[in-house]
């Protein structure tokens, strides 16, 4: 409907805007004419002014005048055109000579540019926008050229008050809302119509709308309400007049409009009661049968039937309906045997254990059923996507190869499934079945499984029956025992034996097979060719179905070669490989074992070669080995029944003697070794003497077990080579004494680092000429609760040997580390001296290189902390230590060489260390006083540092001649009761408060 009526729209919307342009061009063409007759008036008036000055310039000679006084013509032409405010004449270079107006002084008119026009053209002039000087008003001035004989004489001047021009406009008929403006060449305004209070020569743009030709133009005014726009010049020459023309026509453009709107709504109306008729006709004769019919069809979907006969539905749409209700009744009964059929074939897919799709020639899945293909809705989602390949590809091929069988693992327990693809020949379609092979491929592979571990296994395998006779063996059978299959199939397991078992052995074999149907055992066996070897055997026996032995399976590994590794291995752990002496190991379980017998007694001379080192460092260990050989050789000369001779390390061996009950039988012994190293060993053709220290210990006097009579013997050792090397010494009780003293004060000293007994002391270290303190050393003691106080060179000792000086060094740094923190923050720069063990220089792992980190944490230098050093770790410490050593010079801590002159060190190599200071030692110091050696050592060690460039401290100061005498040697620092004893911390830091007052 909407389509129809269309073109009946357009033709009206066509023939309004047609009306509506009519009306426009009517409302320029009356805005032209109303334009045009004011711009006729205003010409005319500016023509009239034109003439009148004209005519004023043609009599000159009537306008001679004397200065100031205007000439009677003047005034005439001012009583007969009243419209001008005032006349006036200038000379040609500007001045005003006379005004009808008084002016209060001269006046020149030479810059304005109406006058410059009128001389330079010699005609009639206008000017612009201005406010006289000589009526003080808003005026339009006129100029026109006055010639005599030929020659400029005079200028004459008509003013025109802009108020009055204004005024004279306002006269005008006009209809209502139209205005006028008339403006100067620069666009000034100089009157208007209607007359309003606005002041002229203001800018048109600001009433105007810019860029209007001479054309009549449409717009609307910022009210919004229509006008014709319209400008025109008044005249061409230059200071030539535009008249601005505004002719309203809101109320014809609102007629106008409401016709318009009138029109188009009665047309809408119409065409909306046209439409509702349509919609109703539509609705009776076609929707609603339509609906019905859609009905119909919903209840056919649903299984049901609708009666589609009504008075009020169209013939041809009455058979139409009759029509369907037939076809929807034949539909529904085959349906219904279709269902009935669907659900027989559904419940016997249901009894099978497979799954079921039937896809087309493209792939699509039509229909599936079956627990297996819940899992997707097309081949890609349900197979592997090399299956979906293979499928694809069968789908292709269904004329020519309707049959297709694949199987697939799928999933991480690798069930196996089986696919077969079957053609359906009426369509282009298939059916695959698959089925769940995961058991069958189980036990198929459990079978292969087992031929490939019985055919490849590296274990010999033999099947018997109950009774022994051969049945079947592997291949790894015939490759330990030699015998072939054919060889061995049919004879007993016999043509193995050894013979190196008894009957017993077989006895007890087969009463565990018939008991427990297993065996297992070590046995040795024999192969073809006669040779022996060991293996591991397992027999298992199979019964049958009456629980009656079946089959024996024997399962065996050759195991020759491992037991004759175990052979090596257990002689090399109980054996020396250089001396083939027993070791440690092998030491210890026979000791134990001894000193497990009741009442036994026994000695162990436990012999450590002398000086064994120093023969390994300038021959090299070749030769060191070769002596420790040679030696062994020796000893075990003296070997006897009851006499055990074993190697348990380096260059220490130990003698057992089973019938030494007495120390004198033990005596007589170590005499016996020791006339074995009377004599000279050779080695590569040259003799080497060498000596042992022997150290004896007697079970069960010295000690119950192996490690306690090797401890004795050890302490025992140790004393003979402190009484000269090359002897023996016995265990006794000052030995067993010093042991227990030793673990007491072990067991004392780990208690006081928990319980934190060790407290630390500081002895100041003095400047020579002033006796100030800028440093100290830090001393370690030991306050122990029931003892007192410890020295150090009591417990320091022990706590090298057993490793506790890296705790009791650390303990000493961090206190060392707090106590500068305050001397630094109360007394300025300090040094405190700390002295570091050799051990924890040699250590594998030392806190020495963390303590520049720790200094840094604590915002403390290096350079504050002088490590003090002895001169025997300098001169012949390990390379370990003499790295570390360098470390932390290179991190800035100054080095100290503790005791120098006890060990004669060499200054050269101090120098090459970057030693900071030397210690003179104060044995040296003592004898300063009465023996001039001393001193004169004293001299020559300070002057030999301080031309390396070292610092000297000399310690043991008691006294104040040995303080002076050191002082003139040029000593830098001392320390030494003279000055203090070694404090507590709140001393010391009483001390300085009392030196800085």
């Amino acid at each position: 409907m909407l389509v129809l009526s269309l073109p009946g729209f357009l033709l009206i919307l066509a023939l309004l805007f047609a009306q509506r342009s009519n009306m426009l061009q009517m409302q320029e063409q009356q805005a032209l004419m109303y334009a045009n007759q004011v711009a006729t008036l205003q010409h005319a008036e500016i023509a009239a002014t034109q003439r009148l000055l004209q005519q004023l310039a043609y009599q000159p000679k009537e306008l001679q005048h004397q200065p100031g006084v205007c000439p009677q013509l003047l005034l005439s032409a001012q009583h007969l055109s009243p419209s001008f405010a005032n006349f006036g004449l200038a000379t040609p270079d500007g001045n005003v000579t006379c005004s009808l107006s008084q002016i209060s002084g001269p006046i020149s008119i030479a810059d304005r540019p109406y006058f410059q026009q009128a001389i330079d053209e010699g005609t009639f002039s206008i000017g612009e926008y201005q406010h006289d000087r000589s009526i003080n008003s808003a005026t339009l001035n006129f100029a026109h050229p006055v010639y005599q004989d030929g020659q400029l004489v005079m200028v004459i001047i008509a003013v025109k008050r802009l108020s009055h021009w204004s005024r004279s406009l306002s006269r005008l008929t006009l209809p209502q809302g139209t205005r006028v403006m008339v403006a100067d060449h620069t666009r000034a305004i100089v009157a208007e119509y209607p007359y309003s209070n606005a002041p002229l020569g203001r800018a048109v743009s600001d009433d105007w709308p810019e860029g209007l030709n001479e054309q009549a133009v449409l717009l609307n005014d910022a009210n919004g309400h229509h006008h014709v726009y319209i400008r025109l010049p008044l005249l061409a020459a230059r200071g030539e007049l535009t008249i601005y023309f505004a002719f309203p026509f809101e109320d014809a453009w609102q007629q106008t409009q409401r016709h318009f709107a009138l029109v188009l709504g009665s047309f809408f109306i119409l065409l909306c009661l046209l439409i509702w008729l349509a919609r109703y006709r539509l609705n009776k004769t076609l929707l609603h049968p339509l609906t019905q019919f859609r009905q119909a069809i919903a209840a056919l979907a649903q299984g049901r039937t609708l009666d589609l006969t009504s008075h009020t539905m169209p013939q041809e749409l009455a058979v139409l309906g009759e029509h369907f209700e037939n076809m929807a009744k034949v539909r529904l009964q085959t349906e219904q045997q279709l269902t009935h059929k669907h659900t027989e074939l559904q419940t016997l897919l249901s009894a099978l254990p497979d799954s079921y799709l039937r896809i087309d020639a493209q792939g699509q899945v039509l229909a599936k059923h079956g627990v297996l293909v819940q899992q997707g809705n097309t081949l890609s989602e349900l197979f592997p996507h090399h299956i979906h390949k293979r499928i694809r590809v069968a789908l292709t091929l269904l004329k020519e190869q309707p049959h297709l069988l694949l199987e697939y693992t799928l999933g991480e327990n690798q069930r196996g499934y089986e696919v077969r693809i079957q053609g359906m020949s009426h369509a282009e379609e298939a059916v695959i079945v698959i089925r769940d092979i995961s058991h069958r491929k189980q036990q198929e592979e459990a079978l292969n499984l087992a031929a490939l571990v019985y055919n490849n296994s590296s274990e010999g395998m033999v099947i018997t029956d109950a009774h022994g006779y051969i049945l079947d063996v592997n291949l790894a059978f015939t490759e330990v025992t030699g015998f072939s299959a054919h060889e061995a199939i049919g004879k007993t397991t016999a043509i193995l034996n050894s013979g190196k078992h008894d009957r017993a052995f077989y006895r007890q074999m087969w009463h565990a097979l018939s008991d427990t149907g297993r065996w297992q055992g070590e046995i040795i066996n024999q192969r073809k060719n006669g040779e022996l070897y060991t293996e591991w055997l397992t027999i298992d026996t199979v019964y049958d179905e009456q629980q009656e032995a079946y089959r024996r399976v024997a399962i065996f590994t050759d195991i020759t070669d491992n037991k004759l590794k175990d052979e090596q291995l257990w002689r090399q752990s109980h054996y020396d490989s250089l001396t083939d002496l027993p070791n440690r190991t092998s030491l210890k379980k026979h000791l134990n074992k001894l000193l497990t017998e009741p009442d036994k007694q026994l000695a162990i001379l436990l012999m450590d070669i002398d000086h064994f080192k120093d023969i390994n460092d300038t021959l090299g260990h070749y030769y060191g080995d070769q002596l420790l050989t040679l030696v062994a050789r020796a000893l075990q000369s003296i070997e006897q029944t009851g006499v055990t001779l074993s190697r348990i390390g380096g260059d220490e061996f130990v003698i057992i003697c089973e019938h030494c009950n007495s120390e004198e039988k033990a005596i007589a012994l170590a005499e016996q070794v020791q006339q074995v190293f009377k004599q000279d060993f050779i080695l590569d053709g040259e003799s080497c003497h060498v000596g042992a220290s022997i150290g004896i210990a007697l079970s069960p006097r010295d000690g119950d077990s192996s490690e306690s009579l090797l401890k004795a013997a050890d302490q025992a050792m140790y004393r003979a080579k402190a009484q000269g090397r090359n002897g023996y010494a016995c265990f006794d009780s000052t030995l067993r004494q010093q042991s227990e003293q030793r673990l007491l004060m072990l067991r004392d000293m780990r208690q006081a680092l928990s319980d934190e007994q060790f407290v630390m002391y500081y002895q100041p270290i003095v400047t020579m000429q002033d006796q100030q303190i800028h440093k100290a050393e830090a001393l370690i003691r030991w306050q122990h609760p029931d003892k007192g106080m410890i020295s150090p060179g009591h417990f320091i000792p022990l706590a090298e040997e057993t490793q506790l000086i890296h705790q009791l060094g650390e303990f000493a740094f961090q206190q060392t580390l707090l106590m500068l923190k305050r001397l630094q923050q109360h007394y300025g720069t300090f040094q405190i001296s700390l002295n570091v063990s050799p051990v924890q220089f040699n250590a594998k792992h030392t806190s020495l290189l963390n303590w520049q980190a720790q200094l840094s944490d604590a915002n403390l230098q290096p350079e504050d902390v002088v490590i003090e050093i002895t001169e025997g770790m300098m001169m012949q410490g390990e390379g370990r230590s003499q790295a570390r050593l360098g470390q932390l010079i290179q991190q800035g801590f100054s080095v100290a060489l503790d005791d120098f002159g006890t060990g004669y060190s060499s200054l050269a190599y101090l120098k090459q260390m970057d030693t900071d200071f030397i210690k003179i030692d104060k044995r040296f110091v003592d004898g300063i006083e009465h023996n001039e050696d001393d001193l004169v050592l004293c001299e020559t060690m300070i002057m030999m540092a301080h031309q390396l460039g070292l610092k000297v401290i000399a310690e043991g100061i008691e006294t104040a001649t040995q303080h002076e005498l050191l002082k003139q040697a040029g000593c830098d620092f001392g320390q030494g009761y003279f000055y203090a004893k070694p404090m507590s911390q709140a001393d010391l830091e009483a001390l300085l408060l009392e030196k800085s007052q």
